[in-house]
């Protein structure tokens, strides 16, 4: 058997290390100021622009196109800034229980039962423009949410 002395100033150095690292674990680490908006214009103006290049003639093919590749790029760029931001320690909460938890689910289903209602009677770019604009905004509203609860436990 192998028996290692670690001696009294080791102990205390790994003790403190071991303190730092639980207090930083326990931090809140509130979302930036400016992901909210920037998260929610990227979502909203992603799916916007697909549906808008699904509403443009045959004929401007090119235009739409276009149109699609920048709205690609727009909803990768959100993709890319979420993950960058939402995946650092301290940034998801637990997700709430009981009524508030169905409520949390219920908001963040809406955009899609409003695009399913508008993709009835304007068929596929209703439902993009309409995900566009209530997943954009619902977004927005959740990330401010988030980041206010995440201010006021700091």
């Amino acid at each position: 058997m192998n028996f290692h002395d670690i001696g009294p100033e080791d102990a205390l150095a790994s003790l403190r290390s071991a303190h730092r690292a639980r207090a930083a674990a326990g931090r809140p680490n509130p979302l930036p100021d400016w992901y909210p908006a920037t998260a929610a214009g990227l979502f909203g103006a992603g799916f916007a622009g697909i549906g808008l290049s699904v509403l443009l003639p045959e004929r401007l093919w090119l235009a739409a196109a276009l149109l699609q590749l920048v709205a690609a790029l727009l909803l990768v760029g959100h993709v890319v800034v979420s993950h960058r931001v939402e995946h650092r320690p301290g940034i998801v909460p637990a997700l709430p229980h009981g009524a508030a938890g169905l409520r949390a689910f219920a908001l963040q289903l809406l955009p899609l039962v409003a695009a399913g209602a508008l993709a009835l009677p304007f068929g596929l770019p209703g439902f993009l423009l309409t995900l566009g604009l209530t997943g954009g905004l619902t977004h927005l509203l959740l990330l401010r949410r988030r980041r206010a609860a995440g201010a006021g436990a700091a």
